[in-house]
């Protein structure tokens, strides 16, 4: 069999744009963006899917090499993906927020502990909150949705296809906003409580916080599930440009 060189071009755009598309979304979403994931880690994952859903898209248009429409495409899939890691990294956002308010609220605004995801200093219960909310992901089988999500984009948003536009941006900060007003449902049960005993003195203030993170945690788990469920609808339609 002799292999030409368009041959080796096909074989390169199959592989070269999903490769992209992908490689953005590892590098933003959340856990494999960690700093304890390696970069070299995540390039053999990127690889890895990169392998398993090529073959499986749609032929790809060609495009000549190094011209502006190439150039736009590999600027194009690299924001999708990337975009598509950051809605989702929202959420865990949210989280964190949320859990440093109900630490001010306490008055535990001071307790804070290195987070190993992003290498800095972070509140202690916004640790908590985080660490909750990435289990909570992992036992709903969120790295399988993501997967799926990843491999639907392709057909929602072909390469080549539709161009993000001053409307797709402006629907990420929405939803932006959206995330973080779900931080307040989060935390304003816990905040609210130690409010009155804040007159009182602080060991009052931390007793009646821990009381109240203790009843209203129950409430993470039902606004998480929420805001996570929304992130994978917004997500569909955010590639299929309907927003």
């Amino acid at each position: 069999m002799q292999i030409s060189d368009a041959m080796l071009a096909g074989w390169l755009q199959m592989y070269f744009w999903p490769f992209l598309r992908i490689g953005g979304l590892v590098m933003a979403a959340p856990l494999l963006n960690a700093a304890a994931v390696a970069p070299r880690v995540r390039l053999m994952l990127a690889l890895a899917l990169t392998a398993v859903m090529a073959p499986m898209l749609p032929a790809l248009p060609p495009m000549a090499l190094f011209s502006t429409p190439w150039w736009l495409s590999i600027v194009h899939e690299m924001i999708i993906g990337t975009a598509l890691g950051l809605i989702l990294q929202l959420v865990f956002e949210a989280a964190m927020m949320a859990g440093e308010l109900v630490s001010y609220g306490m008055g535990l605004g001071f307790a804070q502990l290195v987070d190993p995801l992003h290498g800095a200093a972070a509140p202690m219960l916004g640790q908590f909150y985080q660490i909750c909310a990435m289990l909570l992901f992992l036992s709903l089988g969120g790295l399988l949705l993501l997967i799926e999500l990843l491999f639907d984009s392709f057909r929602l948003a072909p390469v080549g296809g539709v161009a993000l536009n001053a409307d797709s941006f402006l629907a990420l900060a929405q939803f932006g906003g959206l995330c973080f007003s779900g931080a307040l449902r989060i935390a304003l049960p816990a905040v609210m409580a130690p409010l009155n005993a804040m007159s009182i003195g602080f060991p009052l203030s931390l007793i009646v916080g821990l009381v109240a993170l203790r009843f209203t945690l129950p409430q993470l788990q039902v606004t998480l599930s929420d805001l996570l469920a929304q992130t994978w609808n917004f997500a569909g339609l955010w590639l299929r440009g309907t927003l």
